[in-house]
């Protein structure tokens, strides 16, 4: 890959999980490669405090120039158009002090800032969209359209995104589901849209071995199943469907008794207590399980469960944990209307829910019994469409293209 240098703008912080697993990873790589960054942020107190010296040992020794923000939470709607202000600005200021080639803007705020500079200089900016971003706060009861404040503010980004669309040189999305819905009833250009999931560190999402599965039971007083361990990772909220997951739960220790749900949250609640009472010794909750402790986690599972609520704005989501399970061997069950996740079980990943009842939890248990999965397998196959390695490449591929455009048109 030629050399280029390029603005990223991220309003994920890099001391974040998204940011340390979604997009750290792929900077320092293009950066190995000859890409220069100028990485513009914007990182919540704690984490930062926490966090920075960590980020700033992995870029060390590379081209990677991080202009950390601080990031405002309050007030709701005017801290983001505080924090979009700044984020302007400091990209207008590195804009003017470098030769920089194209801007790399993931999801819709940071979008907002590129286009403010395309509209100035026609610098070409990628607008890695990552869902779609104003619905799922519609779908996710963050924003409601009966506030009047909301819907003026939902509108506003659903006009921008037409823009936004228009006027990116190239747009990432994150399924095909999302790509072909923006095909068909937006008329966005399918050889604008380059589907890139969110991947795994195929490196450290491996198989753990006994000793370390044993020393992790221990240090988190995990019993060891007779059956099956059935294993969820994630938050509690919005999105992941835990009472649902529950209920599957049931159906699957009637077919595989003996066994135990392992929930691996950021912390426990009221939800995850409920689980407990209604099954008694066959719940296991871990707490803020660290990055690199997870392989280790998704080792003691033998299905890896996400119930995601179906909502429009799902058909632009790629679960991260779906490309972790399957790095280490581990078959999902997923339900359908989620972005890509429809696909799973005619690609051999897992099983399908396609609809959130007993009957249809009863069914895919029934075909995880009669289905013969195999953990390296699982791994090699997924690793064309998960693996961070191959999806840098997909990177790789979008910047030449953007980078040779740039010079022929220009």
């Amino acid at each position: 890959m030629s050399s280029c240098k390029v603005i990223y703008i991220s309003y994920d912080g890099m001391c974040d999980p998204v940011g340390a697993s979604q997009v750290l990873p792929y900077i320092c790589e293009l950066a190995k490669q000859g890409t220069e960054y100028f990485l513009i942020s914007f990182e919540k107190a704690d984490r930062f405090s926490s966090g920075e010296a960590a980020v700033r040992a992995q870029i060390a020794d590379l081209p990677v120039h991080w202009h950390p923000c601080s990031y405002t939470k309050n007030p709701p709607v005017i801290s983001t158009m505080l924090d979009l202000r700044k984020m302007k600005k400091l990209c207008g200021r590195i804009c003017h002090e470098n030769e920089i080639d194209f801007i790399h803007a993931r999801s819709y705020i940071s979008a907002l800032a590129a286009l403010k500079i395309f509209r100035k200089t026609h610098l070409p900016f990628i607008f890695d969209m990552r869902g779609f971003w104003a619905d799922e706060r519609i779908d996710g009861g963050i924003w409601s359209l009966k506030n009047p404040v909301f819907k003026t503010v939902y509108n506003y980004f659903k006009r921008k995104e037409k823009i936004l669309l228009a006027s990116s040189r190239i747009i990432v999305s994150l399924t095909h589901a999302a790509k072909d819905f923006m095909q068909q009833q937006w008329n966005v250009a399918g050889k604008k849209i380059h589907v890139i999931p969110c991947a795994a560190d195929f490196e450290l999402f491996k198989k753990a071995d006994e000793y370390q599965i044993r020393n992790f039971r221990n240090k988190h007083a995990i019993p060891e199943a007779k059956g099956k361990t059935l294993l969820y990772v994630g938050s509690t909220g919005t999105w992941y469907l835990l009472k649902e997951m529950s209920d599957f739960y049931e159906m699957f220790r009637k077919k595989f008794p003996r066994s135990l749900f392992v929930l691996c949250v950021n912390e426990s609640n009221q939800a995850t207590e409920d689980i407990k009472k209604r099954f008694p010794g066959e719940i296991a909750v871990l707490e803020r399980v660290s990055r690199n402790e997870m392989p280790v986690a998704l080792s003691l599972a033998d299905y890896s469960i996400m119930l995601i609520k179906p909502a429009f704005s799902k058909k632009a989501s790629s679960p991260i944990k779906l490309g972790e399970s399957l790095a280490v061997g581990v078959p999902v069950i997923c339900n359908a209307g989620v972005g890509d996740l429809g696909s799973v079980e005619s690609d051999g990943y897992g099983v399908v829910v396609n609809e959130l009842s007993a009957n249809d939890y009863a069914e895919a248990c029934n075909r995880l019994a009669e289905a013969a999965y195999d953990a390296d397998d699982l791994r090699s196959r997924s690793a064309s469409e998960y693996a961070l390695d191959h999806n840098i490449k997909k990177y790789e591929a979008v910047y030449n293209l953007i980078t040779t455009d740039k010079y022929q048109q220009g």
